[in-house]
């Protein structure tokens, strides 16, 4: 009876580790191993656990006490299979741990650098003129003012020939025999060079008779310079 009782119980415990295999890694059992039941063990929540080991615990149990053998592999494989005998057992608990990450090199992509032409802006000059300042001088135009004195009765030798001289090489030849008439008459001792003037003045508007009679006196005086030289 005690040999059929015994042969039983193996042939269930055979069965239960069979079919306990099958089950997912979580929760693996090792074959044909007498006396081992797993644990579920202290499951962490959240799904991104994985068992990373495995805690054996086996107890014998002794007429004069209990033995208990701790023990830890990282695969259910590893776990010992020998029949610790009837009344005894093997306990298997897993132990939990985040999946260890691979480093994967990742090798950085080199930056690509343009070098582009650096551009050189060239200052722009700018001249700063000055603004101009009025002019703290007065210009008086003394021939214009010579004219108006003429006019008005005063009168010098001096006066006389400057405003006839500049009509003159203006080409005025009308206004020069006008104030040439005036300076031959206020003369006594003239330059020959005012009667030349005057009678090329007088041939410029065309007064030929008066012309030709100052040219013969622009000789005479001449002449007689030149006579009272030698």
């Amino acid at each position: 009876m005690k040999t059929f009782t015994l042969l039983f119980v193996e042939i269930v415990c055979v069965f239960s580790f069979n079919c306990f295999a099958q089950r997912t890694n979580r929760a693996p059992v090792i074959a044909a191993t007498g006396n081992a039941h797993l644990q579920p063990g202290n499951t962490p929540e959240g799904n991104d656990l994985v068992i990373q080991s495995y805690l054996v615990e086996e107890t014998v149990n002794m007429a004069f006490g209990q033995r208990m053998v701790r023990y830890e592999v990282p695969k259910l494989e590893m776990v010992d299979t020998h029949n610790l005998g009837p009344n005894n057992t093997r306990k298997i608990t897993p132990i939990y741990g985040k999946p260890k990450v691979k480093r994967v090199e990742v090798g950085l992509q080199s930056k690509v650098i343009v070098d582009t032409a650096t551009t050189v802006i060239k200052p722009v000059k700018v001249d700063v003129i000055a603004p101009s300042q009025k002019s703290k001088t007065i210009s008086i135009n003394v021939l214009n003012t010579y004219e108006k004195v003429i006019d008005k009765g005063y009168k010098s030798l001096e006066m006389l020939k400057k405003v006839a001289d500049r009509f003159y090489f203006d080409n005025d030849m009308a206004t020069a025999a006008k104030y040439y008439a005036q300076l031959i008459e206020e003369a006594t001792d003239l330059e020959s060079v005012y009667y030349y003037r005057y009678a090329l003045s007088l041939k410029g508007i065309n007064e030929i008779d008066k012309a030709n009679e100052m040219m013969l006196l622009f000789e005479n005086k001449n002449l007689a310079n030149q006579v009272a030289k030698k």
